[in-house]
């Protein structure tokens, strides 16, 4: 009887740790980070390739092109969908590949990203099995980040939706924070998404293996040999050094085949991402796989971890120092204006000093009175557009602005005066807007 006992001791304590293993292994308790640079990456790369086939659209797609659906349907395949068979008229074409683009647009800056991300993985593949004979590799591998990035909770964080968010928490708190999104589902998708790269790695170098060339040393010669790389710069630098078309021949299938067995590993993890970068890095300058390389190194934004993140963005801050924009806390268009302003401020950047209630040692009520003011860690105190174009310079969130900011001349020129008149104007702009406020609600 004891035996027993001790036997299913034993399978019950075998169970659990199975059981936390897998766990630990899919469903980590993660913040979105690294899968939100996939999804800037992502939606760049698609917004990029297929806005620069917009010329060539009907070309390409339409039924006077290289693909008349007829005789794509005469292979057809009822697991081969495309949205694209269901149009009858070209404008319904264009009307898609416009609410496309958009919607790749918006995935990229994560704005109402729960619903586009889905649009941009249906269009995505409607392109391709449109007109296979466009697609390759890189499609695919496209394909599949966007289905993950549909599965993941994306969008809470790097994102106008965060923006949106944490502007709704300052409308009633300039001083609120959200915390940072995390869940075990953003880890499990986090980790498919990973190792989905590592056997992409892992095939790539073993499909090389297969051929001499590799085994041989001499596969980087005869790929800049061909006529869809050749490269005459490559060549003339090569053939008088050959030794660096060993090394990089070794070198690529060194840094996949370890790339999938030793970017797990905490100490490991930075040299073998930088490896992969580097590797795609000179796949496009000196093969022209641009939208290829740019596609696998936002895959492999995956393994970057969030305290990378973290502490780059510690370093930042301490490297421009505290600041503290004062406001005044009476006037609601400050306020809502305020909150707008701050909600892209991810870092914190900023600090808030309503001097109503809480004046300021550095700044009195009169000057206040004009204009709102930053005050710099050195102790200088910069007045209303002054403390706006400091700030977006040196806010990450903020640089979106910079060109309204900085144009040469003109910027100034312009941004004093309007900025003067808001100023004198803001307590009708209040008023204004809480009469808009009440007809809205």
């Amino acid at each position: 009887m004891s035996k027993l006992v001790t036997l299913t001791r034993a399978g019950r304590n075998a169970r659990t740790a199975l059981g936390r293993a897998w766990s630990d292994l899919w469903f980590q308790n993660l913040p979105t980070t690294p899968l939100e640079l996939a999804r800037i990456g992502v939606g760049m790369a698609a917004l990029f390739h297929y806005a620069l086939a917009t010329p060539y659209l009907f070309e390409l797609w339409g039924e006077a092109g290289w693909m008349p659906s007829a005789r794509m349907l005469e292979t057809y395949d009822p697991w081969k969908q495309s949205i694209f068979f269901y149009f009858t008229a070209p404008w319904q074409l264009l009307a898609f590949h416009l609410l496309f683009l958009f919607c790749c647009a918006a995935l990229m800056v994560g704005w109402r990203t729960s619903w586009v991300k889905w649009i941009v993985l249906i269009g995505h593949i409607s392109y391709n099995y449109r007109n296979p004979s466009l697609t390759y590799g890189v499609d695919k591998i496209l394909a599949c980040l966007l289905f993950i990035l549909c599965l993941a909770p994306v969008g809470r964080a790097m994102s106008l939706d965060r923006v949106r968010a944490v502007r709704m928490a300052k409308l009633k708190d300039l001083t609120a924070t959200l915390p940072p999104y995390r869940s075990p589902w953003a880890g499990a998708c986090t980790r498919l998404l990973q190792i989905q790269m590592a056997v992409l790695f892992f095939y790539s170098a073993v499909s090389k293996l297969r051929g001499d060339d590799w085994w041989s040393g001499d596969a980087v010669w005869i790929v800049f040999t061909t006529n869809e790389h050749y490269n005459r710069f490559a060549l003339d630098l090569l053939a008088s050094q050959y030794w660096i078309v060993n090394l990089a021949t070794y070198g690529t299938i060194l840094i996949e085949l370890a790339y999938t067995f030793l970017i797990w590993q905490r100490r490991t993890r930075p040299y073998l991402l930088a490896g992969a970068i580097f590797l795609h890095l000179m796949f496009a300058v000196l093969m022209g796989l641009f939208y290829f390389s740019f596609a696998m190194t936002m895959g492999h934004m995956s393994f970057v971890r969030p305290e990378w993140l973290t502490r780059l963005g510690l370093a930042w801050k301490r490297k421009f120092g505290d600041m503290e924009m004062i406001y005044d806390g009476r006037c609601g268009f400050c306020v809502r204006s305020m909150a707008w302003f701050l909600a892209y401020d991810g870092l914190g950047q900023i600090r808030v000093r309503d001097f109503r209630t809480n004046p300021s040692p550095l700044v009195s009520d009169a000057q206040m009175e004009k204009a709102l003011y930053l005050v710099l860690p050195d102790g200088r105190a910069l007045p209303g557009f002054e403390a706006y174009r400091y700030v977006v310079l040196r806010v990450p969130g903020l640089w979106w602005q910079i060109p309204f900011f900085y144009m040469p001349v003109l910027s100034r020129l312009i941004g004093h005066p309007i900025y003067n008149w808001v100023a004198a104007n803001r307590g009708r702009l209040s008023s204004m807007l809480r009469l808009g406020l009440r007809a809205r609600y």
